[in-house]
């Protein structure tokens, strides 16, 4: 009898998986729509965690007041992968397996995201995720938001070279993307003929940069290529303000939003340079109704980024896609995803066939406590990620 109660279990454990993905399929019940929320709400990256759940809260809210998707509402289900891979890992299979979603959301790091990514594929479930990253990965089942190298580093390079020397120093946290941005980075400063003073990456939690900020004046570079977003950056951009190098210092501070206005003093931030995808102080109609909506609902003193927007927007995508399918399944949405479009004229977006963004981007300087747009770099088309 226990020998064939293991069997029992064993082959209970076995289907588990597939009774779990025919329940999360094309029921066309009243239901909830469930999508599984994985960011980071604690840790490095709290600080794009939290904006990320809050551009994702504002849109399930606009949507289900306006009716829902085919009927039935969305609803989130929020775990914190407290910024770690492993976490991340494990409330991944939890959603998909005990909480049933239908696509999930998240997470933020390069790694937790490639982590993720096995078991959205392994269960074919749709991971949308809406943050920076170094490009170059593919899947049916991932949906990338993401502004990648090509997106800021190639506009830049020619901007900062026609401002000032064309010399520059990289400095980054120690994984991916830091390493990838790096090789782009130096790849476009050969193109135009300028010199790399030295390249440096740092582990997570470092407090004191003195060295590093020696070792960048002695550089004599003109221009800081800084990938350090969250408060270790905060924390070397303090150190920086303070520190005498003898000569002007562009600074560009990737993934550097509008969280830095309230993590900075106004003289700390002052003429840091950010290209990003989504910057509230634009001055467009789509930009205004948007940023409205956010204090509406987060408060008058709060301002949307770009990982609100990218996760806001991905909600309507989902959305859209399906209403296009007519059905919620999962399959029918994602052949509906490729070529669909939000928005109008110079600020629309499209999906592509390889799951990624053209972009319209735009260059920020932070400038007596606000960042404001400088230059509009244009819609912004990457190469195929397949390749």
């Amino acid at each position: 009898m226990m020998a064939a109660l293991t069997v029992v279990g064993r082959w209970l454990a076995l289907m588990l998986p597939v009774v779990l993905l025919a329940g999360c399929s094309p029921s066309q019940s009243s239901d909830p729509i469930r999508l599984g929320v994985v960011l980071p709400l604690t840790g490095a990256f709290q600080t794009y965690g939290q904006q990320g759940l809050n551009g994702a809260t504002l849109a399930v809210e606009q949507i289900n007041a306006a009716g829902g998707v085919l009927g039935r509402p969305l609803q989130l289900v929020v775990r914190d992968n407290r910024t770690l891979p492993a976490e991340a890992v494990r409330l991944t299979r939890e959603l998909i397996q005990i909480d049933d979603v239908f696509a999930l959301i998240g997470p933020v790091s390069s790694a937790a995201r490639r982590a993720m990514q096995e078991v959205a594929a392994q269960y074919q479930v749709p991971q949308f995720y809406g943050i920076d990253y170094e490009g170059g990965q593919f899947s049916r089942y991932l949906i990338c938001y993401s502004t990648i190298p090509a997106h800021y580093v190639d506009p830049l390079i020619p901007y900062l070279k026609s401002q000032s020397d064309n010399s520059f120093y990289i400095f980054g946290y120690d994984y991916v993307w830091p390493h990838q941005m790096s090789q782009r980075i130096s790849t476009e400063v050969e193109r135009y003929q300028g010199r790399v003073a030295g390249v440096e990456f740092t582990p997570f939690g470092v407090t004191d940069f003195s060295a590093v900020l020696a070792r960048i004046k002695a550089s004599g570079a003109q221009n800081l290529m800084l990938i350090l977003p969250g408060e270790d950056g905060f924390n070397f951009i303090r150190q920086m303000h303070r520190f005498d190098f003898g000569r002007t210092l562009n600074t560009v501070a990737f993934a550097a939003d509008e969280t830095y206005l309230e993590a900075l003093k106004p003289d700390q931030s002052q003429g840091l340079l950010s290209a990003l995808h989504f910057i509230s102080d634009k001055d467009s109609p789509l930009v205004r109704d948007y940023v409205n909506d956010y204090q509406r609902r987060f408060g008058d003193q709060t301002l949307p980024t770009y990982s609100s927007r990218a996760h806001y927007s991905q909600i309507y995508l989902l959305k859209r896609a399906l209403e296009q399918a007519g059905q919620v399944d999962r399959e029918a949405m994602l052949d509906a995803l490729p070529g669909l479009q939000l928005y109008q004229g110079e600020e629309g977006i499209r999906l592509r066939a390889d799951h990624h963004f053209d972009l319209p981007m735009y260059l920020g300087r932070f400038d007596q406590g606000q960042l404001r747009v400088i230059e509009e770099l244009g819609t912004i088309s990457p190469a195929d990620q397949r390749l």
